[in-house]
């Protein structure tokens, strides 16, 4: 927060929490809700950056496109960055199946469970169809779809993770195809091939460590804050 206010940049942050996906309806709202705080506290519009650790980059990604493809919102982003997102909603469901067969980490099982539930309830079972899962997901390996992010074409984004697989394979004993690195690092292909010419991949090494310093990938710790900001601002 001191290096942003140093810099003039002023950061509102949101109170979504685990959120995968968006229903259309839940898109305007937020889009709304955004514009207001725009409105309210005179922000300039012309350089907004969305950004998410962990499911908050599904959600920066899908809301930076909703905002995107309606230019009458005045609020198309500049840029995006994620820091080790689930961005694949089918591979989230196949991942928790193999981390239950596995039963090997009491966290993994848990929230493997609440995966499952969650997104079978939703979305029905990924293994007997992709569709709904595709036309929610930020992103779909099995089919390379990328649809819901389509309108960042020509937005600057940034794919952060640290694809430590020595860790998940002894904390979680989980393959690597298994992690978000695997997965972010294939959607920067995808994007790349695609034509979004303004996409970073951005793999880190042993910058994974929690506030309580535990090492963990899954960090926001793994990104270099002053290099982000001369990020952000440049035009």
């Amino acid at each position: 927060l001191e290096k942003a206010k140093a810099n003039q940049i002023a950061i509102v942050y949101s109170n979504l929490n685990k959120k995968l996906w968006f229903e259309e309806n839940e898109l305007n709202e937020l889009s709304e809700t955004i514009q207001k705080i725009f409105t309210t506290n005179n922000l300039p519009t012309d350089h907004l950056y969305i950004s998410g650790f962990s499911s908050g980059g599904d959600v920066a990604l899908l809301v930076g496109d909703y905002l995107t493809k309606n230019e009458q919102l005045n609020l198309t982003p500049k840029g995006i960055f994620i820091v080790d997102s689930p961005i694949d909603l089918a591979e989230l469901y196949f991942s928790s199946e193999k981390n239950l067969q596995r039963n090997f980490s009491e966290v993994s099982v848990q929230e493997s469970n609440w995966i499952i539930k969650m997104l079978g309830d939703r979305f029905g079972n990924p293994n007997q169809s992709l569709t709904a899962y595709e036309a929610f997901s930020v992103f779909t390996l099995k089919t390379s779809s990328i649809k819901n992010i389509n309108n960042l074409k020509n937005t600057k984004i940034r794919l952060y993770t640290e694809p430590d697989s020595l860790w998940w394979k002894e904390h979680r004993m989980a393959d690597f195809d298994q992690t978000n690195a695997y997965l972010i690092k294939e959607l920067s292909k995808t994007l790349i091939n695609a034509g979004f010419t303004k996409t970073e991949y951005i793999p880190t090494e042993n910058r994974g460590v929690r506030s309580n310093n535990e090492r963990h990938p899954h960090s926001w710790s793994i990104v270099e804050t002053g290099e982000l900001i001369n990020w952000i601002l440049d035009q």
